[in-house]
C-alpha cells in the first residue's frame, strides 16, 4: 500500500477537523498538530488556510457531481435513474461522512463562495429534475424538487449520524417511493 504524501495527509486532517470543529474554528496549528508536522510545513504545500478550504470543497463537490451525473446518464429508464440517484447520493454520504458534512458546512457558512464553483451537485440534480419535468413526470417546481431530494437525504444522513436511525435500517426503496410520490 502506498504511503500518503504530506499534502494528502494535510487535506485529510483538514477535512476531518473542518467537519468536526468547524471551518473558522480550525486553525493551521490544529491541522499541523493533527498531521504531526509544523505549521511551516503546511505553508510549503498551501499558500493559506483559504486555499485548503476552497480546494476541499472543489474536490468533494466535483466528486459528488460526477457520481450523480453518471448515475442518471447511464440509465434509460427515468424511474431506475431516480433510484440510482438516491442510492448514489446516500452512498456518498455514508462512504465519505466527513466530506458530506464539510460540503454542508461550506454551504451554510460560506454561501458567498458557492458561485465560484461549477459544476456542483445541485447542477446534476437540477439537470435530472429537468428531464423529469420535460417527460411530464415531475409535477412540482424544480427548486422544490431539489430541496425535497437533498433535504430528505441529508436528514437521513444526520439521523444516522446522531444514532437515531441505524444505517442498516435505511430502506432506500422506501425513501425513493416517498420522495417519488411527493415529486409526482
Amino acid at each position: 500500500m502506498r504511503r500518503k504524501n504530506t499534502k494528502e495527509r494535510i487535506l485529510e486532517a483538514s477535512l476531518r477537523l473542518f467537519s468536526q470543529k468547524g471551518i473558522r474554528e480550525t486553525t493551521i496549528k490544529d491541522i499541523a498538530k493533527e498531521v504531526g508536522i509544523t505549521e511551516g510545513a503546511i505553508y510549503r504545500h498551501f499558500e493559506s488556510k483559504e486555499e485548503i478550504i476552497l480546494g476541499l470543497f472543489k474536490v468533494y463537490s466535483e466528486d459528488l457531481y460526477n457520481r450523480l451525473v453518471s448515475a442518471f446518464r447511464e440509465e434509460a429508464s427515468y424511474k431506475r435513474a431516480f433510484h440510482k440517484i438516491i442510492s448514489v447520493f446516500l452512498s456518498f454520504c455514508f462512504e465519505k461522512p466527513f466530506a458530506f458534512r464539510y460540503l454542508n458546512l461550506f454551504h451554510y457558512l460560506r454561501p458567498e463562495d458557492i458561485g465560484k464553483f461549477s459544476p456542483m451537485p445541485k447542477d446534476a440534480l437540477l439537470e435530472f429534475i429537468e428531464i423529469g419535468v420535460n417527460k411530464g413526470l415531475i409535477k412540482v417546481k424544480r427548486e422544490y424538487a431539489l430541496a425535497l431530494i437533498v433535504g430528505t437525504l441529508e436528514r437521513i444522513f444526520l439521523l444516522v449520524e446522531a444514532g437515531l436511525l441505524k444505517r442498516e435500517e435505511v430502506n432506500i426503496e422506501e425513501l425513493e417511493n416517498i420522495i417519488w410520490k411527493a415529486l409526482t
